[in-house]
């Protein structure tokens, strides 16, 4: 017995050897030749001959199948079972739908032609169907009208009314996108557990609507159907945490620029001794070499170098240690905020926070890197001033290079103090 795709395959045979055939809602017209006749009585079509001798009518009442000229005339089918039996003629292909698989050209294919066409009838169906008024006297369709093929949505929190017209005949869709599984997951937001999230999900069927053109409005939404639901649900959860996003958003965008202001005039104040570092260097340079010959004044610039140092290192560990403080509330901050039930469950929704949070890191690293830099090459270039006046205080040269190595020595010990972090504190900077 001839099974169901090889029917199809004979009824494309027949329609492909007339040069002509016209399809119609009753009948299919096709060359009259021997061959397409006796074809037809094979397979069990009532033939009618016409008044042109020249064309037969192959009746559709005895035809399995119900075959549709294009896409396009497919497009008003509303009645879709899963063991519907369709070939559809397309410019390029021939489509076949039969028991719920679909094959492009008689190969069983990834075809979701059929299948979305039907889940739109549906979307329209579950649209009409809330259009009445539930328990707690919330519409989730203000209006379905049949009629004029309008539906309108009213949002207080969207602040709007939103018209969505319809065709009889619908949208077409792009095939090789599976509309479904956004649609099953839209309907799913009906069932009795998820009442709450009506509300939500009618806001944002209007947030996300309104952005459409009118003429295309109905086919984006339905295509955009499961972000429709993921706005839904990412406000519902905000709503059930006491959370509000874009408050976060610019709670936090705050947060940052206070931080970065911090950071800011750290980075500030480190610059003003950068600049003034080559300058107060040659200064002191110039002043050894103009009061070589002054023992007692040498001697005051020595112990001003050294005491100098000291200070502006002290300066530095002050520095480093506010940079540390403002790193440890910042990720004190960071975490309080990720630690929300909310993130956990839309992790996605972190990636604002985490960008924000490692330019600030950065920042941080950035501002050690200066610091300690500049840690080192102030306090070598008062190391070589200060050997340097040494040999103008005519010290043996076997003593400055001891000096040298103590001060290096005593330099090594005294960074320890200066970036000195305590174990606690290490994991949060």
């Amino acid at each position: 017995m001839m099974n169901k795709l090889e029917f199809h395959i004979q009824i494309y045979q027949i329609l492909k050897s007339c040069e002509k055939p016209l399809i119609d809602a009753s009948f299919l017209e096709v060359d009259n030749k021997e061959e397409t006749r006796s074809k037809a009585v094979n397979l069990g079509i009532e033939v009618e001959e016409i008044q042109s001798k020249s064309r037969l009518r192959l009746l559709t009442k005895s035809i399995r199948p119900k075959i549709f000229p294009s896409i396009d005339s497919f497009l008003v089918t509303k009645k879709i079972e899963n063991d519907s039996d369709f070939l559809i003629f397309d410019d390029e292909k021939v489509i076949s739908f039969i028991d719920g698989d679909v094959y492009e050209d008689f190969a069983l294919s990834e075809n979701f032609l059929v299948t979305n066409l039907k889940a739109y009838w549906e979307f329209l169906d579950l649209l009409k169907k809330y259009e009445s008024e539930t328990d707690d006297a919330f519409h989730f369709v203000d209006s379905f009208n049949k009629d004029l093929r309008k539906i309108t949505f009213i949002s207080l929190s969207e602040n709007g009314r939103l018209n969505i017209y319809y065709d009889l005949k619908a949208p077409s869709f792009d095939i090789a996108k599976d509309l479904r599984v956004g649609f099953e997951r839209f309907k799913a937001c009906f069932d009795d557990e998820n009442k709450s999230l009506l509300k939500f999900l009618k806001s944002a069927v209007v947030s996300i609507a309104s952005n459409f053109p009118s003429a295309h409005r109905i086919k984006m939404l339905f295509e955009s159907i499961g972000d429709v639901v993921d706005k839904a649900r990412i406000n519902f959860e905000v709503y059930l945490n006491n959370l509000s996003i874009d408050k976060i958003k610019k709670d936090y965008d705050e947060v940052k620029s206070k931080y970065f202001d911090s950071l800011s005039d750290i980075l500030s104040k480190l610059s003003q001794k950068i600049i003034a570092l080559p300058i107060v260097v040659s200064a002191t340079l110039f002043a050894v070499d103009k009061i070589h010959e002054s023992l007692f004044f040498l001697g005051f610039l020595l112990g001003a170098i050294i005491i100098t140092s000291i200070y502006i290192s002290l300066l530095l560990r002050i520095h480093f240690n506010d940079l540390m403080y403002i790193s440890k509330v910042f990720h004190y901050d960071y975490e309080v905020l990720l630690s929300n039930n909310f993130f956990r469950k839309y992790p996605e929704e972190k990636k604002l926070f985490e960008e924000i949070k490692k330019r600030v890191v950065d920042r941080v690293l950035f501002l050690k890197i200066i610091i300690e830099t500049y840690y080192w090459v102030m306090n070598l270039a008062n190391i070589i001033i200060a050997c340097f006046i040494l040999d103008k205080l005519e010290v043996p040269q076997n003593g400055v290079l001891f000096i040298l190595l103590a001060l290096i020595i005593c330099l090594v010990l005294f960074r320890d103090y200066v970036f000195f972090v305590d174990e606690k504190e290490k994991n949060d900077v």
